[in-house]
């Protein structure tokens, strides 16, 4: 007789799937308030030091969830066939990890829609209006 208690079912396998159209929409709510030049990578201490276009940004992140969630689909449904004891345990890393990038992913959206409402300020600030 065949124990299914470690087995997650193949549901909660495809849930992490939505963490792609999540990430898709958040792009495309602030679409037209990000600037056309996004800061996507930072040093430790999260000074921007790698730029990219809006749609670079977004093929990057998008890209790197997708690539992923190819890998954690196969080997969450190769864990749960074939070493089930190892199947949960491995499936709440693979949902660990997809959280943190969808955080990342947030992170550079807000990181820039911020750089990009402040500057206009910062600009007039630097080169004051002479009445």
């Amino acid at each position: 007789m065949e124990r299914n208690s470690f087995k997650p079912p193949a549901w909660l396998i495809w849930l992490m799937w939505l963490a792609l159209p999540i990430t898709w929409s958040e792009y495309h709510n602030h679409w037209d308030q990000l600037p056309s030049r996004m800061a996507v990578h930072f040093d430790a201490s999260w000074q921007p030091n790698g730029y990219t276009s809006r749609e670079g940004a977004e093929h990057l992140g998008l890209g790197i969830m997708a690539a992923m969630l190819i890998f954690f689909t196969v080997g969450s449904f190769a864990a749960r066939a074939l070493q089930r004891s190892a199947a949960w345990p491995l499936l709440i890393v693979f949902y660990v990890v997809l959280g943190f990038l969808c955080y990342a992913n947030h992170s550079i959206i807000e990181f820039n829609l911020r750089a990009h409402q402040s500057q206009p300020a910062l600009v007039q600030a630097e080169f004051p209006q002479v009445p």
